[in-house]
């Protein structure tokens, strides 16, 4: 699979298709506008995929830092061959900017793992990191983030009021 990588500045009142289209091509436009859970959820986590991988390292750390919070040691060995479970077990979460090298070895295909195995928990868990984004005007200008936080957004307004803890 082939993402465009490159932020894409955002047109205003673009079709989520067509945005979906232009970020990802037709088989992120297919899995935007699916009815099932499960293409919808991998629509995010490809998102997710390319907003990291176009992230700058201090951005790709607190990506990292809200996608793993909610995952104990055990579910991040399942993931990726367990390269963020060796992080973790090593020097803890809370220090994952000091990681340099080690994270750029982290790859987009691995982060949409992550955000797979973070999604059986529920949106709510992805709903993190629309803070991230939000705050950072370089990601937040992209095609691909911004994309991701409307279908975020969408998702969350979605929800029965007994699923969103009302």
């Amino acid at each position: 699979m082939s993402l465009n990588t490159e932020p894409t500045l955002v047109p205003t009142g673009l079709p989520t298709v067509v945005l979906a289209r232009q970020v990802g091509g037709p088989e992120l436009a297919r899995a935007v506008t699916a009815e099932s859970p499960e293409e919808q959820g991998k629509a995010l986590s490809m998102l997710i995929g390319q907003v990291y991988e176009s992230a700058s390292p201090p951005l790709k750390a607190r990506l990292l830092q809200r996608l793993v919070a909610p995952l104990g040691v055990l579910a991040a060995v399942a993931v990726a061959h367990g390269a963020f479970a060796r992080i973790k077990l090593q020097i803890g979460w809370q220090d994952l900017q000091s990681l340099g090298p080690e994270l750029q070895k982290i790859s987009a295909d691995d982060v949409v793992a992550l955000a797979d195995r973070v999604q059986l928990l529920g949106t709510d868990a992805l709903m993190r990191l629309v803070d991230v984004i939000g705050k950072s005007p370089v990601l937040a200008s992209s095609a691909a983030a911004a994309l991701l936080m409307t279908l975020l957004i969408r998702s969350a307004q979605s929800r029965p009021a007994e699923e969103q803890g009302l």
